[in-house]
């Protein structure tokens, strides 16, 4: 599981590389659009970064628990968290290029994110024996 949050956060980290080329070569004189618009583009943007950023630090310390309820409630967060990642890149484009105008997407994303996260937390947190 440790694996697939690396690879899949280093595929997000490409994303995000890609939408800020993209944002670059499509609108080169940021003077042009209206504050608003670049505002909303660059955070969109920046929540590509946050996702990106959230699998690689799974990808990195991911320890499945041995308990079956607890490694099915790490699997859920994890599936939430790809959820939320689809979410994100989703309200990227909707959002800046259709809409030109905030949505839900975007912040069911966030949330989204946000219970992928607790649920890690609560399938991941175990009390640890320490030798004296």
């Amino acid at each position: 599981m440790a694996w697939f949050h690396l690879i899949f956060g280093i595929a997000m980290f490409i994303v995000f590389v890609t939408t800020g080329k993209y944002m670059r070569v499509d609108f080169p004189d940021k003077d042009a659009i209206p504050q608003e618009l670049r505002l909303l583009m660059r955070s969109r943007h920046i929540y590509i970064l946050f996702s990106a950023l959230i699998h690689l630090a799974l990808g990195v310390y991911l320890q499945l628990r041995p308990q079956v309820w607890r490694k099915v409630v790490q699997i859920g967060g994890s599936a939430v968290l790809v959820l939320s990642s689809g979410f994100l890149i989703w309200a990227f484009v909707v959002e800046t290029y259709s809409l030109q105008h905030f949505s839900d997407l975007s912040r069911n994303g966030i949330y989204l994110s946000l219970a992928g996260i607790g649920l890690h937390l609560v399938g991941g947190v175990a009390r640890q024996k320490h030798d004296r």
